[in-house]
């Protein structure tokens, strides 16, 4: 696994989280998770919570990429054209990162409520919830990750490079609830800079699609002294 891939994932999975929209919604989603009251007096309850949260969804993102390289890997002989739409999907997924267009179904939350008393299962079972919902924050960059995997094609590669971005989008989390008095002052003021974050995640989403459409992204594999002439993605 080239270490470009796995700084690309890390840095997709933290870009994911300091998007305008999570950095918005993650103090009061953890506020749900954990509970206001332990947020405010309890921080061993809400750092173990907030752990069991995180689990979750890393779970669901890692079974996600494994499923999306096992799809590539059943359209290998027909990697030339699906490496192509995927990468066509990536580059549209990067023009709504930036607000040029709108997809109405990345706008789409699906969220699942769980009772308080579920305890440590329900910070669990909210995890799962938070990485099926597809929330229009994560979805445009995680269905490009999932598509870059598909094209890759190795099943244990999606897999670790799920799991990568899933530890991106998870630390900040960690973070949150380890630090939460100091860090919902962080979070305001990284607000101020969403619009630098949607820019920088816009352009690298399309550059990755424009790499795949082009048939080129071993020239990035290449420059980090990873690229293997004999992977499938090489003509």
């Amino acid at each position: 696994m080239s270490q470009l891939n796995v700084l690309v994932s890390f840095g997709a999975g933290v870009l994911s989280f300091l998007s305008p929209c999570v950095l918005a919604i993650a103090p009061a989603y953890l506020g749900y998770v954990v509970g206001v009251e332990a947020l405010e007096r309890d921080r061993r309850a809400t750092l173990f919570h907030t752990v069991f949260f995180v689990l979750g969804f890393v779970g669901v993102f890692v079974l996600l990429g494994i499923g999306a390289s096992m799809l590539g890997g059943a359209f290998f002989r027909y990697r030339f054209w699906f490496t192509r739409i995927a990468g066509a999907v990536i580059i549209l997924f990067g023009l709504q990162v930036l607000g040029a267009v709108k997809i109405r179904a990345l706008y789409a939350e699906r969220r699942l409520r769980f009772e308080a008393s579920f305890g440590v299962l329900r910070s669990l079972l909210l995890g799962v919830s938070f990485g099926l919902g597809w929330t229009p924050c994560v979805g445009p960059v995680l269905g490009s990750i999932l598509l870059y995997v598909s094209a890759l094609g190795r099943v244990w590669e999606g897999g670790l490079l799920l799991l990568v971005y899933a530890l991106g989008l998870a630390l900040p989390f960690l973070l949150l609830g380890a630090g939460w008095g100091w860090m919902t002052g962080v979070l305001r003021r990284l607000q101020k800079g969403g619009r630098i974050v949607e820019l920088v995640s816009g352009i690298l989403l399309i550059s990755l699609g424009v790499m795949l459409v082009l048939g080129k992204i071993d020239v990035l594999l290449g420059l980090f002294g990873s690229f293997n002439p004999e992977t499938w993605l090489v003509e």
